[in-house]
């Protein structure tokens, strides 16, 4: 990180807000009217041309005003900006818009990118983890009558999936009890991941007298949980983008759009946040070509005792960081809570 003395600081901390204000190149005596310093204009100036050899601002085609350069926002968002909490009313706005519906997780992580892209008026993204992070925990086989039976799985997160399926002829509770122990017993503590039909077949190699019962089991644990254990990811608010300038040219915004609207790449673009606190990619830090106009904030949740997925916010690297920090630590913390209660 680079050091700067405190002139130099907060003259940078002028230029970068005053931008995100206005998205207009900043000079000398908005930066000097901004934080109040009691010096010259041509001394602004002076600091400014030396931010500006330092790789943290630049000339914007011929203005004599400065706009921030990626290592700028970088410096600013790691060492100038000043933590805040969510305003109330906005912190309310989320708590309604997430407590409206005692539905699926899938329709918590909807409500919750929902409530982040109105708070915050950039696209948001939740994606909920997949099978990746989830272990086999256990199976019960219920009795229903007429032949069928409901099948429940149980995973490491507290996650339940429900199956009906068709029992052979002649099977009895107890038949159920003990297919389920057996089943329970061979799978426990695998990962979702590793429930290949080999991995299967071996698991229930020493209970041959359920080996009528495989290909149902074998539907519900390969086809069924796999198939919804494959990461969520729900997205909102995307019309947000037309409103910032940088994106008001369509091939400024097509590839983003490209990003936002195709899963792989979305999971691609937030892979590799760290499990706690709040994690910034600004600009050309960002993997994807399309998205080095952009700044991403965000932030991990957890579904009860293990990782859950991450909230996310993306926007111009003209972002109003200290805005969009405090939205996605707040809606994270409120689904983390919100998933452990559905648990």
């Amino acid at each position: 990180m680079l050091q700067l003395d405190t002139r130099k600081r907060t003259v940078l901390r002028a230029v970068v807000e005053e931008h995100i204000r206005s998205a207009e190149p900043v000079g000398s005596h908005h930066a000097a009217v901004r934080e109040h310093l009691r010096v010259s204009p041509a001394t602004i100036r002076s600091e400014m041309a030396e931010l500006e050899e330092l790789g943290l601002l630049t000339h914007p085609h011929t203005s004599a005003g400065r706009v921030p350069t990626d290592l700028g926002y970088r410096v600013y968002v790691d060492a100038l900006l000043e933590s805040e909490p969510l305003p109330a009313a906005d912190r309310e706005s989320v708590r309604r818009r997430m407590t409206t519906t005692a539905g699926s997780p899938g329709d918590t992580a909807e409500l919750a990118a929902q409530a982040l892209a109105s708070v915050a008026r950039y696209p948001s993204v939740v994606v909920a983890s997949g099978g990746r992070r989830q272990f086999f925990r256990s199976l019960h086989i219920v009795p229903l009558g007429d032949g069928r039976a409901l099948a429940v799985i149980a995973t490491g997160s507290g996650t339940l999936h429900g199956k009906t399926m068709r029992l052979p002829e002649g099977a009895n509770a107890a038949d159920l009890e003990r297919l389920s122990r057996a089943v329970t017993h061979q799978l426990q503590g695998c990962s979702v991941d590793d429930l290949s039909p080999a991995r299967l077949e071996e698991a229930l190699r020493e209970i041959t007298r359920f080996r009528r019962w495989f290909e149902e089991i074998r539907s519900l644990v390969l086809a069924d949980l796999a198939g919804r254990m494959r990461p969520q990811i729900r997205v909102e608010g995307a019309r947000h983008l037309l409103d910032e300038p940088e994106f008001s040219r369509p091939e400024r915004v097509t590839g983003l759009f490209e990003v936002l609207e195709d899963e792989a790449l979305l999971a691609e673009a937030l892979s590799g946040p760290p499990t706690e606190g709040v994690w910034i990619t600004i600009g050309t830090e960002n993997r994807r070509s399309e998205l080095q106009r952009c700044s991403v904030v965000s932030a991990a949740f957890r579904i009860g005792d293990g990782a859950g997925g991450t909230v996310a916010l993306f926007g111009p690297t003209r972002m109003r960081y200290r805005r969009a920090v405090a939205a996605v630590r707040y809606v994270a913390g409120r689904l983390s809570q919100a998933m452990r209660a559905s648990f």
